[in-house]
């Protein structure tokens, strides 16, 4: 039935107005929060870039295959904020005095990956860790530029593989395990730099396996 009010207004024709009005004010809402959210992130995306930028100046300008993980890369990437200071803190720990050198620098990491792949297949061809090995090196030769083939690698889940690998192999030579060691931290780093993938939780599995 209609009513006409004191205004002579139809009510339910007003009130089918109002319900129009704040429907259309809830959609403006969402729309600006969707753009804000979207703007959010293209600036987050263009900083993170920036960042990536500056570690790439900073650390990478001699190229990837002369690179080392250092305590100054680590603080940086604390002061970058891609890490926490604890998780410095633990990253620096794994960071030896003989990295001073450059037998942990990428490249030597990647003749180590070649050489010990070779006497593995000698020994067993068909061995799972060779299949790591590949992954790790397509890992290191993208370190600080993530291709789409390193991309679809789970470094995490390299990273454990090598770990028990490392883990169970009472006879690996002393040299080995130390270049191993240095390859899970090559690797830890690079996922760290890998866009979209340096969660909190993978960064902590990581380094729950650097303290094993």
């Amino acid at each position: 039935m209609t009513t006409i009010t004191s205004t002579g207004i139809d009510s339910a024709l007003l009130t089918s107005n109002q319900t129009t009005v704040a429907s259309q004010s809830n959609q403006s809402n969402t729309v600006e929060e969707s753009d804000s959210t979207s703007s959010l992130d293209k600036i987050n995306i263009s900083t993170r870039a920036q960042k990536i930028q500056q570690l790439n100046e900073e650390f990478f300008s001699s190229g990837v295959k002369t690179f080392q993980i250092s305590q100054d890369f680590i603080l940086r990437l604390e002061e970058y904020e891609f890490i926490t200071a604890e998780e410095a803190n633990k990253l620096s720990s794994n960071v030896t005095i003989d990295n001073a050198n450059d037998e942990s620098t990428v490249s030597k990491l990647s003749d180590f990956i070649d050489n010990f792949t070779t006497d593995i297949q000698e020994e067993s061809p068909n061995h799972s860790i060779i299949a790591i090995l590949q992954q790790a090196q397509t890992v290191l030769d993208n370190f600080n530029s993530p291709s789409q083939s390193s991309l679809n690698i789970n470094i995490p889940q390299i990273n454990n593989q090598l770990q028990s690998y490392i883990d169970s192999s009472e006879q690996l030579a002393k040299s080995d395990r130390k270049q191993l060691d240095q390859l899970v931290l090559a690797l830890g780093v690079a996922n760290i730099l890998t866009p979209g993938t340096n969660t909190t939780a993978q960064i902590d599995s990581y380094l729950a396996i650097t303290k094993l």
